[in-house]
């Protein structure tokens, strides 16, 4: 693949992001596609107003967004497709690819075009084709360098 690196934007987004999700994305831009970060961790007001609008159905501080490390991430592909079916080809395209990286990383992730992970995204009530999340951790090896709480699976944020 082509020598890819961080925008400016992308660069803040990636240091909000827990370490074996830096891992992932940096995967997915190196071998699959070109990519830029959108947004990584949200404060309450951004939650609130997010939630608000209709565009989170989670409120403060229960997102995954909400962490510090942020356990989530919304991307997009580099160029960005002008047309929505591109577009929405190209996000599928990616979180395929995402799944199978943070996996081979000993993280399950999960996408915001197929929420309850089936395989399915035609069963969806709220599609969020930008996002991606961490759900849990398959090993313990995979996820050290996250201290003080070691980055384990213990339902709170590091």
């Amino acid at each position: 693949m082509a020598n890819r690196m961080w925008g400016r934007g992308s660069k803040v987004v990636y240091a909000e992001l827990h370490p074996r999700l830096q891992k992932v994305v940096t995967r997915i831009r190196d071998e699959v596609a070109d990519i830029t970060l959108l947004e990584g961790y949200r404060n309450q007001e951004r939650q609130d107003a997010l939630f608000q609008s209709g565009e989170s159905h989670v409120v403060f501080p229960n997102g995954k967004h909400n962490r510090s490390p942020s356990w989530a991430v919304d991307f997009q592909p580099c160029p960005r497709p002008l047309e929505d079916n591109k577009l929405w080809g190209a996000l599928g395209y990616i979180a395929g690819a995402a799944i199978l990286i943070a996996k081979e990383e000993g993280v399950i992730l999960r996408w915001g075009g197929d929420w309850n992970r089936n395989g399915d995204t035609t069963d969806q009530k709220f599609y969020d084709l930008f996002h991606l999340e961490i759900v849990e951790f398959t090993n313990e090896s995979a996820v050290p360098d996250c201290l003080p709480c070691g980055g384990f699976p213990h339902g709170g944020p590091c």
